[in-house]
């Protein structure tokens, strides 16, 4: 259970700050699963045959008050400029002169002027007041029931000694959607074209002499079959589904607009009554009295069609070498669609309320889960294992690329409705991966080792912070700048661009940003101590054992090797960012904040995902064993 401290209303000043309330009231969630599993599998000539079934149920009571205190947001866009003693500066026509404001600008105004007792109007002429003011509230209870069961049946079917092929097939349907042909087909197999037939005995090939190898170790690699070999090819496609989780039908039962409501305030006169939380009285009034949930009566699982080739090659006894490539597309992915958003064309900021909508105005947002985004991945990967001494060596190296459709909240600033210039960079779409690790065991029973990870950095989306369409998301991108003179028009290190594009710019392709690289070397060493009493050959331990099956005492049999009981005591050290480099964090994309393309934290983990702030930590530790 999660409860606020406070019933204030949150303040979300747009890529600056969050602050006021947590907004999540007394929440509970109350869940029921039970899943049910059976596995058979069996030998049949050179099928090896696996069959297997899967049920879920789930059972969910949520209460979930979110926002019942409401949220108040701040963004930029344009305003008058002020001199050091907040007094407006006019322009050589004698009319105020009008800047780009900043979130946190617009935010900082509204307190300054609010503490000088000025009224709402008139912080609003200046460049403050709030943009949106969104809440919550009706009955916060909502329950779902889901069930799912998928069944498979695969075969291994060793065609060959060197080759095994591996046909399956899979079925999977659930609840509260519409989709009962889920059908997975899959395929894999296994070759290996360096194979080398040995005697009928199944013992390892000899060496030149006839001899047997007298090292193990040495000895080639050994099929199951007899054979040897040094490569191994391995591949397969195949259809995977992802199930639709329950929290979709969660949030369509509490947002169906009679069991919950949320209120999108955008009228100026409601929102200056900022930092104070509006009458209901008030909400109903508006032409946008609620936010909708929905799921699309077509809705259908996520469907990845996957591929992969590898080629491993053992190069020597200590050296293996495996380069592998995969290809997944995946169509259906999950988008929200205000799919009552304003037409193109019929939205104005200073006229509010007079929007044409599919819907009409009393319906408010409609917010549809659809299930038409796609997204299309490729990696190629290279692993490099092995030895050298005592020194054992792990390392992989990706060079990746992912491009998908947005989730379904941005649409250019022209046209809400036309997500042809959605395509982009994925916002997982790192593109280099590199990762390394190794161990080694030093004389005086000394262990180190030490790892060594990194990537380049994350795509990010440039944002004009700002509502141009009345579809309620800050999400509009700027174009490409044609005038250099333009107001607003910033210069930055993607190009110029232009946060007021005119019809027919260019507007700028989603997740144009580039994040910075991520960097992180770790190493340890430990020491481990081993005790214990020895029982020397000849000894009896103990007067006698017990046999387990009769319950019986039998007498004891002396030792004939040297038994040790032993105790252990380690000792490490671990350290975490050894060089304590600093890892900036994705820079905001918002050419509305006053941190637009700076960093305002730093990475602390893999692949750009934030974790402990990236700090160096050393760790020290003691275990005893026994």
């Amino acid at each position: 259970m999660q409860t606020s401290a406070t019933d204030l209303p949150s303040i979300n000043v747009l890529d600056s700050f969050f602050g006021g309330g947590a907004q999540t009231g007394a929440t509970t969630n109350q869940q029921n699963r039970i899943e049910l599993e059976n596995f058979t599998s069996w030998q049949v000539g050179n099928h090896f045959l696996k069959f297997g079934v899967r049920v879920r149920r789930v059972a969910i009571v949520s209460i979930s008050p979110a926002n019942f205190g409401g949220s108040y947001t701040f963004a930029g866009g344009p305003g008058p400029r002020l001199d050091a003693n907040n007094q407006i500066v006019l322009g050589p026509n004698g009319q105020p002169e009008q800047i780009e404001l900043s979130s946190l600008e617009r935010y900082r105004r509204t307190l300054i002027f609010e503490r000088l007792g000025m009224g709402p109007a008139q912080i609003r002429s200046l460049g403050g007041g709030a943009t949106q003011f969104f809440i919550a509230g009706g009955d916060s209870e909502a329950t779902v029931h889901q069930t799912d069961i998928s069944l498979f049946v695969q075969d291994e079917w060793k065609l060959k000694p060197n080759l095994t092929l591996s046909p399956g097939l899979r079925y999977e349907n659930q609840t509260n959607i519409k989709s009962p042909l889920n059908i997975a087909p899959r395929i894999a197999f296994a070759w290996s074209p360096v194979f080398a037939k040995s005697k009928s005995t199944g013992q390892a090939s000899k060496t030149k002499n006839g001899d047997a190898p007298k090292d193990p170790q040495k000895a080639p690699q050994t099929s199951a079959a007899g054979g040897s070999s040094s490569t191994v090819i391995r591949g397969g496609v195949g259809v995977f589904y992802y199930r639709i989780s329950e929290d979709l039908s969660l949030q369509a039962q509490r947002f169906n607009g009679l069991k919950q409501q949320q209120y999108l305030v955008t009228d100026n006169s409601i929102l200056d009554l900022f930092p104070n939380v509006p009458a209901i009285s008030l909400l109903s009034s508006f032409s946008l009295p609620q936010t909708r949930r929905f799921i699309a009566s077509d809705l259908t699982p996520g469907t990845s069609l996957r591929a992969s080739l590898s080629i491993a090659r053992q190069l020597n006894r200590d050296l293996r070498v495996t380069v592998g490539y995969t290809h997944t597309n995946i169509s259906h992915t999950l988008r929200t669609v205000n799919i009552n958003a304003p037409l193109p064309g019929t939205h104005n900021p200073d006229a509010r309320g007079n929007d044409i909508r599919p819907f009409g105005q009393a319906a408010g947002n409609i917010l549809e889960a659809e299930s038409n985004g796609r997204s299309v991945s490729n990696s190629l990967n290279i692993n490099v294992n092995g030895k050298y001494r005592k020194l054992n060596f792990w390392t992989s190296y990706t060079l990746a690329k992912s491009s998908s459709t947005d989730g379904g909240t941005s649409g250019s600033s022209q046209n809400p409705y036309d997500f042809s210039q959605e395509w982009g960079r994925s916002s997982y779409d790192f593109r280099h991966y590199f990762y390394a690790n190794a161990n080694c065991q030093a004389p005086f029973g000394l262990s180190f080792y030490m790892f060594l990870m990194g990537n380049s950095g994350a795509p990010f989306n440039v944002t004009i912070g700002r509502d141009v369409n009345g579809d309620t998301n800050f999400s509009e991108r700027p174009a490409f700048a044609t005038d250099l003179n333009k107001p607003g028009v910033i210069q930055t290190s993607l190009g110029a661009l232009d946060p007021n594009p005119d019809v027919g710019q260019r507007i700028i392709p989603r997740n144009l940003g580039q994040g910075p690289c991520f960097l992180s070397i770790g190493m340890g060493a430990g020491k481990e101590f081993k005790f214990g009493r020895a029982i020397p050959p000849g000894s009896v331990e103990g007067k006698g054992v017990v046999n387990v099956e009769k319950g019986a005492s039998q007498p004891a049999t002396p030792v004939k090797t040297p038994v040790v009981r032993p105790y252990s005591l380690g000792f490490s050290v671990y350290a975490i960012n050894l060089l304590n480099s600093a890892n900036p964090g994705t820079p905001v994309g918002n050419m509305a904040s006053p941190y637009f393309l700076n960093s305002t934290g730093i990475s602390g983990q893999f692949f750009g995902n934030g974790g402990t702030g990236g700090n160096r930590q050393i760790t020290l530790s003691v275990r005893l064993g026994f």
